[in-house]
């Protein structure tokens, strides 16, 4: 029930950060958000440090879930990755993109916070792998840099899209496939070396 009660909280509260920002984000919020009595938020999470925390682990949480396609595919040519691509970013700019207004309210917000920020490097080191793989699977050498670019331009399509409030699916669909396409069939000719990652 705790478990149960602390997940709720914390979905609430990333509707808070998404509607209201991180300023907005008080106990009393996220039990209105919630639809509990007040008190409740404070009676499991009873800082804000600690309400932030719960709200990282969540997204880092529904983030997995998100992407777990990629885990899950046979092996894919980039035009069946930038459909993967395309449900994914869909799915991260549901609901009037709580995810992703979330994640950007945290990230700024994790600047001060070094226990919340390195949950949202995993949730980014997660994406990052199962990612990485693909493009390696497809036989592109700079796999390390073109995933960092897509995730990057991935998610500046999604917040540009929640932003403007433009849901248009087939405008999203369009956008995604035109970013991965493009970045797998890129040829590098910038002269930049390879970056060493220590891997």
């Amino acid at each position: 029930m705790a478990d149960h009660r602390r997940t709720q909280l914390a979905d609430a509260g990333l509707a808070v950060l998404a509607t209201t920002g991180a300023r907005g984000l008080t106990h009393r919020a996220v039990d209105r958000s919630a639809e509990l009595p007040e008190g409740s938020t404070s009676y499991y999470l009873r800082t804000r440090a600690a309400l932030l925390q719960a709200c990282a682990a969540r997204l880092a949480e529904r983030t997995a879930v998100v992407v777990n396609p990629l885990a899950d595919a046979e092996a894919l040519n980039a035009s069946e990755l930038a459909q993967l691509a395309v449900q994914a970013v869909r799915t991260w700019t549901a609901d009037g993109g709580v995810l992703v207004l979330a994640r950007h309210e945290l990230l700024l917000a994790s600047a001060h916070h070094p226990e919340m920020r390195n949950v949202l490097d995993a949730a980014t080191a997660h994406i990052r792998e199962l990612l990485e793989r693909r493009v390696i699977a497809l036989g592109i050498s700079d796999a390390v840099e073109r995933t960092a670019d897509l995730i990057a331009c991935l998610d500046g399509v999604a917040l540009a899209y929640v932003v403007r409030g433009v849901m248009a699916e087939d405008a999203l669909r369009c956008s995604v496939i035109r970013v991965v396409e493009g970045l797998l069939s890129y040829k590098n000719s910038c002269g930049v070396p390879r970056v060493e990652t220590g891997r």
